[in-house]
């Protein structure tokens, strides 16, 4: 009886340590995006105008079109300011 009534006690402190971890996890994951501010440096040549920017899931897409009339979406990653991608778009 003794060696049940210690089962019991044990299990109930780790399920405890277990929700109290995983709280603890998903405190840490959401906060820690909040709390971030970067400064994003974007580099378009000096004839090129932004058409638009919008900003989905920490990405931020800037719509460029260039002197010659060439277009292009830069995407750059929220968090860490650096580009991901590069969309050329073809007339």
């Amino acid at each position: 009886m003794r060696f049940l009534k210690f089962l019991v006690i044990l299990m109930g402190i780790l399920i405890i340590a277990g929700l109290t971890t995983i709280v603890i996890t998903i405190y840490n994951r959401t906060s820690s995006n909040l709390d971030k501010q970067s400064n994003i440096s974007i580099s378009i040549p000096a004839d090129a105008t932004i058409l638009s920017q919008t900003i989905d899931k920490n990405k931020l897409f800037v719509h460029i079109r260039k002197s010659n009339g060439d277009e292009l979406i830069k995407v750059y990653d929220m968090i860490n300011g650096k580009e991901l991608k590069k969309i050329i778009i073809n007339k």
